[in-house]
Order: structure tokens, then C-alpha cells, then sequence
């Protein structure tokens, strides 16, 4: 079987981050440029192009290439597939495959809501064989479409021999982390960020996020703020930090909580979407949405429980062992096999 990866790298992730590290896992052959692109004239990739945009908010001219060199594969010998791995920015064009040996696999990545505003067309789902979920609340919204049997709930994986825990590193046991920016709650992040400033004044709080955010933190004493920081920097920041404090709108998979989990961090963070497809009480405190009263007054507890600190950072990076990218890529390559 040929695998053959579609992908935008998303430009935030770390090097060891980010849904593309399958590409280090699973062998995977290059899609050679088809003929049907190189001979497309350009006014007609114009029109496609403008034609996927005005459906798909983060579709680019790349993206068109990928899917026309997808449709044009017709393989006579073995099996291949072609696997879309960000199917909010890159299907649109997608075509069915009539050939018995390619499947086309596509990988969907936002909360129900949160896909909807961006992509305002359910078409292109019929021209799929495999639709690969990272949360399980993102079901009910494809089985709207689709056969449930094509939905897959593969989870997101995590590198834990680059995000790990070193005890050589000094833990600051008032040092709290937060990292991200996608479907973040900064509104809560800052109501928290006051509560501590009266009631926990030697609490201090890493901000790591972008450039942009930085003004919502005006006036707040006990954040420090960084963006764009090299990997081995962000990676001492979760191996010193106390804890992880992730208050979200909404999600599906995170980044930041697997990797903080890998580096045996407790984690406090918003019961909502696909959250408890990767932590469970042992390992995380699940606040309701928008409680900025009810998550600082769990965060202060947990900072004066040592012993029940400790204990949910041991819990965190075995949890986090579930979804090493070894794992979930045998997952994967199972769910191709399967599908032929």
C-alpha cells in the first residue's frame, strides 16, 4: 500500500507539534504533479480556485493543486491512498475515486461550530472514504452526511520522547503555564489571572501565545508573556511550570494540554467538546465554561496539594502514553486497510 500525504503545514506548530508529525511515522510516497494540473489552463484554475474560496474560508491555490493531482491518480497497481490531513482548508474539488484501489481519507480537525463558519458546503464529504475525527464530539455533526461507518475517531497524537518530564530542571511550585491561542478563553484566562493577583499574589502565570494577544494582559501584574519562543524554550517552560492552565471556548484535540500532559503536568482546563477523549479527573480539573471563580479557587487548592499535585502529574504523562505518534499512526494505517 502507498500513502500519500496531503498537507498545509500549519506555520504556529513547533517542530515536534502539529497533525503532520503522521508524515515521520507513516512511510508515505510523494503525489507527483499530474498532467491535468500542468495542462490546466490558468483562467480555469482561477475560476476553480475562486469557486473553492468563496465556499472554504482558508482554501489557497496549493490546496487546488493537491486535489487536482489526487483526482487525476488512477493507479493499476497496488493500493494507494491519499490522505487530506487538514480538511478544513483543503477539500473542496475532491472527486470519488471509481478506482478500487485508491481510497481518499480526509481529516477534520474543528469543533462542529467552528467548522460550519468556516466551510459552508457539506458537498465534498460524499467523495470520501474515511473521515478522520480527533474528538469524538465531532460525530454527530458528520453522521448528518454521512454513513457512520466512514467516521473514523482516530486521536491526535503527541511526540513524548521530545515533550517529556527532566528533573534536572527546577520546578517553580508557583509557576502556572498557559500556551495557545486557537478557541482559547482569554476573557476567563485574565478574570483568573486577577483573582490570583488578590488572593494568590505569589502566583505567577507564563503566557505563551501570539504577538497579537498581548494587549489583552494590560494590567495583569502576574503574567509574563511570550510569543514566538524557540521549541527547546517552550518545552523548559512546560518541564518548569507547576501546572497547565488551558480555559477554552471550545475543541477537539489540543496541542498544548497532550504536550503538557507528556511533560507530567496536572492540567486545569474547560469540560467542553472532546476535552475527556484525552484527560480524565485523574489527570485534569474540569472547570464549566466561563467559571473564572470556580477554576482560580481549583487552581489554589491544587497549588496547596503537594502530594495531589504530584500524583495527577504522575497520572498526566501515563495518560499521555495513549497517544504517542507510534501509536495512533498504527491506528491510522489499520483504518487504510480496512477501508480497501
Amino acid at each position: 500500500m502507498k500513502v500519500h500525504f496531503l498537507n498545509v503545514r500549519t506555520m504556529h506548530h513547533s517542530t515536534h507539534s502539529g497533525y503532520d508529525r503522521f508524515m515521520d511515522f507513516i512511510p508515505h510516497t510523494p503525489l507527483l504533479s499530474s498532467q491535468q494540473w500542468e495542462t490546466m489552463p490558468e483562467d480555469e484554475r482561477k475560476r476553480a480556485y475562486e469557486e473553492a474560496k468563496a465556499q472554504i474560508s482558508w482554501y489557497n491555490p496549493p490546496d487546488l493543486e493537491m486535489e487536482t493531482n489526487a483526482n487525476a491518480l488512477n493507479p493499476w497497481f497496488h493500493k494507494h491512498v491519499c490522505h487530506f490531513l487538514y480538511g478544513e482548508n483543503s477539500v473542496f474539488h475532491i472527486k470519488k475515486s471509481q478506482n478500487p484501489k485508491k481510497k481518499i481519507f480526509v481529516s477534520f480537525h474543528q469543533p462542529p461550530q467552528a467548522h460550519q463558519q468556516f466551510i459552508r458546503t457539506r458537498e465534498p464529504l460524499k467523495a470520501i472514504d474515511g473521515i478522520v475525527v480527533v474528538s469524538t464530539n465531532q460525530i454527530p455533526f458528520f453522521e448528518q452526511y454521512v454513513d457512520r461507518s466512514k467516521i473514523l475517531f482516530i486521536p491526535h497524537g503527541v511526540d513524548t520522547d521530545f515533550f517529556r518530564p527532566d528533573d534536572s530542571v527546577p520546578k517553580d511550585p508557583n509557576r502556572i503555564l498557559f500556551v495557545g491561542n486557537w478557541l482559547r478563553d482569554f476573557d476567563t484566562l485574565v478574570a483568573v489571572s486577577k483573582i490570583l493577583t488578590d488572593k494568590a499574589p505569589q502566583v505567577k502565570i507564563d503566557v505563551v501565545t501570539l504577538e497579537r494577544n498581548k494587549p489583552l494582559f494590560n494590567g495583569c501584574d502576574n503574567v509574563r508573556f511570550f510569543s514566538g519562543i524557540p521549541e527547546e524554550d517552550l518545552l523548559r517552560k512546560y518541564q518548569q511550570a507547576t501546572l497547565l492552565l488551558v480555559p477554552m471556548k471550545d475543541c477537539t484535540a489540543n496541542n498544548s494540554v497532550l504536550e503538557g500532559m507528556a511533560c507530567g503536568l496536572p492540567v486545569i482546563t474547560t469540560d467542553i467538546g472532546g476535552i475527556r477523549d484525552y484527560v480524565n479527573e485523574e489527570c485534569a480539573i474540569l472547570c464549566q465554561p466561563g467559571d473564572a471563580d470556580g477554576m482560580a479557587d481549583r487552581l489554589m487548592q491544587l497549588l496547596g496539594d503537594h502530594a495531589c499535585k504530584k500524583e495527577m502529574g504522575k497520572a498526566a504523562n501515563r495518560k499521555s502514553e495513549e497517544f504517542t505518534w507510534h501509536r495512533v499512526s498504527r491506528i491510522m494505517l489499520s483504518a487504510y486497510n480496512v477501508s480497501f
